[in-house]
């Protein structure tokens, strides 16, 4: 072909090298929802064999398979979402944003209708120019479509490292560096990205193909400089606490085990790792019942999920770097090499507290032991079902964990054990929306076993994800801790003084889902455990098919009274031991 002939053939054209590029950068997935606007992007994802095409009808839930895909990733490699015009785009959002307060990158391709007729009253027309405002980053390609003469000339020269290309490549590094103004120091931020295209009809091409697999250009990796550690730390520190939220590797472990200084770890780091004696889970009730009085503290990964250790960091402000982790205002930019902190720790060996650091190891001991003598009988608990559920997963499993009471329980309820179980969260927004959507992404093409632990109101959210499942096979199990709505407000004192019909309707929000029924309606399995069973909830998991392509869905029913009563007769225990 030498020329592009008529409209439905530039649309084509111009897909099939946008599409091109992103796959030699380094894209491997795409999450298209149907529409007739983006029937050429559509045509170029499928008819390329070298990315894989999902279809999902919500765009919603689209986007966040596609976070969860981007953040089961070791490379972490953004994935395409691509939408149709109007309204489709705006649905993208809550994704988008927990996307952009997470650090995880992802590319975004709206179909939009053509610029003329904007403000026009035209059907499904939209102003979709930056549209999510601050929260990703816009890119017009109004222009570059307009230009597709000229490309076409260009790819028959075989010439594709051209104005296009340049500007692609730009997309794709801000997606996985972040704009220039964003990057500082060597720290820089993943950040979502759109590119919205105005398509004019005809849509469909039905013509002869275009050898696009000859396209070869170079593949982008994201690769970080590290920071050099501050003098501004000090050589002479006594008692040094590390805080590690969701970042935390071997090398900062066992260095800092071998000059006896204990992290204080969430579940989201390598908590489930590796077995090391300074690694303490239980820091909340540390916290709250122990002066802890640190003279510096190293963290590592974004703001913690415990508030009590929120404020520790608050407290100690002017003694807390940040040396791995995405900006904050509070704190200078440092991404240092974990590799190299043995240096810093053998300077400041001789001042090291090893009692302090004992004593912390001491109480995380004696926390444990009581927490797991309470849990040795059935309890009506969420932290004993959470408990339980660790305590089965097979080892290697990718686990999400739901937010509001999940999260927390599992950082209070369970501990430092050799299960290499990786955790994966939404804690940039810390929404409830999404989560099984999320987790769906995050089981495609693993060979591991796949778990998501969530309430029965953060299901209710994202229902209708199960639908997937007809287009994206995965092997995920599903824990709903069903305890008859949003009691994460039970721990706001305020809210006893609200009267039971206003609390019960207005804040606890029971949805009052059949879990079986739900089952039944998406083509899922469907358990339910009996919690006067304590070995139940481990016999169940070991006896699931870990292989099989489907969704199962367990439902763990707690009263949420006799959880109130177990929890005070627990904490009960623990003070005691600080008595």
């Amino acid at each position: 072909m030498k020329k592009l002939e008529n409209t439905n053939t530039k649309n084509y054209f111009f897909s099939n090298l946008l599409i091109s590029y992103f796959v030699n950068f380094g894209v491997k997935y795409a999450f298209i929802s149907p529409g007739s606007r983006n029937t050429s992007l559509t045509q170029a994802v499928i008819n390329n064999k070298d990315i894989k095409s999902f279809s999902i009808i919500d765009e919603r839930s689209s986007a966040y398979v596609g976070l969860g895909k981007t953040k089961s990733d070791s490379l972490n490699r953004p994935v395409l979402i691509i939408t149709t015009s109007g309204t489709a785009v705006a649905n993208l959002f809550p994704a988008i944003v927990e996307s952009f307060m997470s650090k995880v990158p992802m590319i975004v391709i709206s179909a939009d209708r053509p610029k003329r007729l904007i403000g026009t009253g035209s059907n499904q027309t939209i102003y979709q120019n930056n549209i999510f405002g601050k929260y990703a980053q816009f890119f017009d390609l109004t222009n570059h479509i307009n230009k597709v003469e000229k490309y076409f000339k260009d790819f028959n020269k075989n010439n594709y490292e051209n104005e296009l290309y340049r500007y692609i490549k730009k997309i794709y590094k801000t997606s996985i560096y972040g704009t220039k103004k964003s990057i500082i120091g060597n720290e820089f931020n993943p950040s979502p990205v759109h590119l919205n295209i105005p398509y004019d009809e005809p849509l469909f091409y039905n013509g002869d193909s275009f050898k696009f697999n000859q396209i070869t250009v170079p593949k982008i990796k994201a690769k970080r400089k590290f920071s050099l550690i501050s003098k501004k730390l000090g050589y002479k520190n006594s008692k040094i606490l590390i805080i590690c939220t969701d970042l935390g590797d071997l090398s900062l472990i066992k260095a800092s085990n071998k000059y006896h200084i204990p992290i204080f770890m969430e579940s989201r780091s390598s908590k489930y790792g590796k077995k090391y004696k300074n690694i303490i889970t239980s820091y909340d009730n540390i916290i709250k019942y122990f002066d802890i009085k640190p003279d510096i503290i190293l963290r590592f990964g974004s703001r913690p999920v415990s508030k009590k250790l929120n404020q520790l960091i608050d407290i100690n402000k002017k003694n807390t770097y940040l040396l791995q982790g995405h900006q904050e205002k509070e704190y200078e930019p440092y991404w240092i090499d974990t590799s190299k902190i043995e240096q810093y720790f053998e300077l400041n060996k001789k001042t090291i507290d090893v009692k302090w650091c004992n004593s912390l190891i001491q109480f995380q001991k004696k926390i444990k032991m009581e927490i797991e003598s309470f849990f040795s009988k059935p309890r009506f608990h969420e932290g004993y079902v959470i408990n339980q559920i660790i305590k089965g997963l097979p080892k290697k499993t990718n686990l999400l964990i739901g937010n509001s009471s999940p999260i927390r329980d599992l950082d209070s309820y369970t501990f430092n054990m050799d299960k290499k179980i990786k955790v994966f969260s939404n804690r940039g927004a810390s929404g409830i929306d999404g989560l099984i959507s999320t987790a769906i992404g995050m089981s495609i093409d693993q060979s591991c076993y796949n778990a998501l632990i969530t309430g029965d109101v953060s299901f209710y959210y994202d229902l209708t994800a199960l639908n997937i499942i007809k287009n994206i096979p995965v092997c995920l199990t599903i824990f709903i801790i069903n305890n008859s709505g949003g009691h994460i407000f039970d721990r706001l004192d305020s809210l006893s003084t609200q009267r039971k019909s206003n609390y019960e309707k207005f804040w606890l929000t029971n949805p009052n889902v059949d879990f079986k029924d739900v089952a039944k309606v998406f083509g899922c399995s469907y358990y339910k455990i009996n919690l006067n069973d304590d070995k139940q909830i481990i016999k169940s998991i070991h006896k699931l098919n870990k292989t099989e392509k489907n969704i199962r869905l367990i439902e763990l029913e707690v009263d949420a009274k006799k959880h109130h009563s177990n929890e005070k007769d627990l904490n009960k225990k623990i003070k005691k031991i600080f008595i």
